[in-house]
């Protein structure tokens, strides 16, 4: 239950709404509530609002974020009063966040992973039932962000009995503005349904965020490396065209990553997963998800296209 001195929100119809504020952005005000649970206000709507503690305060065009509790003046005017005692006087027209995330404030980073354990449905260079897990964690902060993520496959396969199969990827962005960034990457890769005993790239490039927030949209290219060594066909040298999109809009989401040969343009090849997440309990859900590899000229006797369909279940922090 929240206390009985709690935050308080009055609107410009005079209604008074008491709870805890929890955030403030793209125009909403969050407060979460005993009667009703979180509700959204619009921050227009608002004309004057009291902390009963600390809050992280965000201004229009100012990069250091202010911290300590505010009290409504007049006039839809705020005092903000720090851990130190000093005050500042605020208009609620100027504040854009209140407790902002580390990659709007700039003060620390915000840490997240998922892992999902699927049981996998196979067709085309396998035929075969097989056990997936996937697993990922991203570090964000206001100028850089970085992801690692991996992929193991087992097989049990009647002809060749039991193999692994694993992909490993690591990124690293450098924002050059909010949503504009230089990326560095690579990627490591093992399957021998492929002929690939390894395949490694390392590149560069530059990317944007065209969405962020409940609906997101991130888009990248730049020039890779490309190395495979392979157990039967000849082994393979070339730079590569790199890119990759990463968009939500929950419970949908899509990944994919391509690589265009720049010496052989015939040579292409592309991996991507699809699919939706529902929620369950607090970070547990269930996943249905396609990964679908395909290559323009896979190695011979290999065929063009791996669909894998996944259902699992989902755990994210």
């Amino acid at each position: 239950m929240l206390a009985a001195a709690a935050d308080e929100v009055v609107l410009r119809n005079g209604d008074r709404i008491r709870g805890e504020i929890t955030s403030l952005a793209d125009g909403k005000l969050l407060l979460r509530t005993d009667y009703a649970g979180e509700i959204a206000l619009r921050w227009r709507e608002v004309a004057a609002l009291s902390t009963t503690g600390p809050v992280t305060v965000m201004r229009a065009g100012a990069r250091t974020p202010l911290h300590g509790t505010l009290q409504a003046l007049y006039g839809g005017r705020l005092l903000l009063v720090a851990p130190d005692g000093a005050a500042h006087e605020l208009s609620l027209d100027e504040i854009t966040h209140l407790n902002p995330p580390p990659w709007e404030s700039g003060i620390g980073a915000a840490y997240a992973g998922r892992i999902t354990l699927a049981a996998a449905f196979t067709r085309g260079n396998t035929e075969d039932e097989r056990i997936d897990a996937d697993g990922e964690f991203t570090a964000r902060a206001r100028d850089y962000r970085y992801a690692l993520s991996a992929r193991v496959e087992r097989d049990d396969e009647p002809q060749i009995g039991v193999s692994t199969a694993w992909l490993a990827n690591t990124n690293y962005d450098r924002f050059l503005e909010t949503d504009r960034f230089a990326y560095v990457r690579g990627s490591l890769e093992h399957d021998r349904a492929k002929d690939i005993a390894q395949r490694a790239s390392a590149g560069a490039g530059y990317g944007a965020e065209l969405a962020a927030g409940h609906a997101s949209l991130t888009v990248r290219g730049g020039v890779d490396y490309v190395t495979v060594d392979r157990y039967a066909a000849a082994n393979e040298r070339y730079p590569a065209l790199g890119w990759g999109v990463k968009a939500g809009y929950p419970p949908w989401f899509h990944e994919h990553e391509g690589f265009w040969n720049l010496e052989d343009t015939d040579a292409v090849f592309v991996r991507s997963k699809t699919g939706l997440r529902l929620p369950l309990l607090k970070g547990l859900g269930v996943s249905a998800q396609l990964n679908l590899d395909w290559e323009r000229r896979p190695a011979p006797g290999r065929k063009s296209t791996d669909s894998t369909l996944l259902i699992g279940i989902d755990y994210a922090w």
